[in-house]
Order: C-alpha cells, then sequence, then structure tokens
C-alpha cells in the first residue's frame, strides 16, 4: 500500500500537484534528516541537503524518472549528496593540509596564487559543465566510482557515463589549457 500510495504521489509530482509534494516531504523529510544525520554527524547540514534534494526532486519534476520504489530513490539520492559533501570537506581538509604544508616551505609567492588560481578556475570548469555531466564528472573524481558503478547508480548505460566523461574532460581541458600543471593532470588520469 505504501509504494503504491508513494508512486501515486510521485505522479502527481510530475503534473506539478504541490499538495502531493508537500505529502511525500512530510513523509520522509525526519527519517532522511535522521539518515543523512548518521552519515554526516552534523544535524545542519543533513537537513541542508535533505532539503536542496526535495528542491531538485521539484525543479526536476517534470523529467524525473524513477525506476526504483520513491523510497528507496529517495534514500539513496540523501546518501549519494552526504557522500559527495564528505569527498568535498575530504578534498577541502587535503587542500588545506597541502597550504600549510608549503607555508613551512620556502616558496615561491607567485607560483603558491597560480596553484590557488588553477584551483578555484577547475572548480568554476566544473561548476559550469551541465548538471548531469557535472554530476557523473565528481562521482567519477570526487568519489572514485567506477563507470560501471555510475551507470548503475544513476540508472543509465555505460556508454552515457563514458560520453558524458569524455565530454567533461574535453571540457576541462579546454577551460584550463593556460595551466601547465600537474594537478591538471590528476583530473584526467583517475577514473574508469
Amino acid at each position: 500500500m505504501d509504494l503504491t500510495e508513494d508512486n501515486e504521489l510521485y505522479l502527481k509530482i510530475g503534473e506539478g500537484d504541490e499538495r502531493a509534494f508537500q505529502i511525500l516531504f512530510r513523509k520522509y523529510y525526519a527519517s532522511m534528516c535522521n539518515y543523512a544525520h548518521q552519515i554526516l554527524e552534523d544535524k545542519e547540514l543533513a537537513e541542508e541537503i535533505v532539503q536542496d534534494m526535495f528542491v531538485k526532486i521539484w525543479e526536476k519534476r517534470q523529467t524525473l524518472i524513477i525506476e526504483t520504489s520513491v523510497k528507496n530513490y529517495l534514500f539513496r539520492s540523501v546518501r549519494n549528496h552526504c557522500l559527495n559533501q564528505i569527498q568535498h570537506e575530504k578534498i577541502k581538509k587535503q587542500y588545506a593540509g597541502r597550504v600549510l604544508e608549503l607555508a613551512r616551505q620556502e616558496i615561491d609567492p607567485e607560483q603558491y596564487f597560480i596553484e590557488v588560481d588553477l584551483i578555484r578556475r577547475i572548480e568554476e570548469s566544473i561548476a559550469s559543465l551541465p548538471p548531469k555531466r557535472r554530476e557523473i564528472f565528481r562521482l567519477s573524481r570526487e568519489q572514485g566510482m567506477k563507470y560501471r558503478e555510475i551507470a548503475e547508480a544513476l540508472n543509465i548505460s555505460e556508454k552515457t557515463v563514458e560520453a558524458q566523461m569524455g565530454l567533461a574532460l574535453k571540457h576541462l581541458r579546454v577551460e584550463l589549457k593556460d595551466y601547465n600543471n600537474d594537478l591538471i593532470t590528476l583530473l584526467f588520469i583517475f577514473g574508469k
């Protein structure tokens, strides 16, 4: 009964029914926040991630296709958002550690600013990718998922993942062509 009710709500949401969206939101919001909190150990961030996920569902309501149960989709999405957040924080910490390490060494200030600018440009370039391509890129490069795993997680073909990664890497090469740096190489060598 619950699965049927969720599917009916989801279909109504696809038609723009705000009341159905509110019902689904109220039904799962608290448990999804608890689930996200268990992963992140940060209540405010957990709530922010769940709210952001529901906003995206509403924004994509006309094109979003859920092939599993709605409940499974919601919890898997929250899990993926949490894992992305953890990976993002891990990268920030690694970079902060690198900055501290460089600060202890005698470094050429100009090289430091070039690296800082490069990291900013990399983030901007990734952010400028179309949403689905950006998601595929981040799952591959930031979470270390194989193309097959990404295809399964997003319910798309492995060939689609491969094509989207190729387009993402081509875009980044063009955007970052002014830099000749080992950091750029790191973007391109991991994955598959």
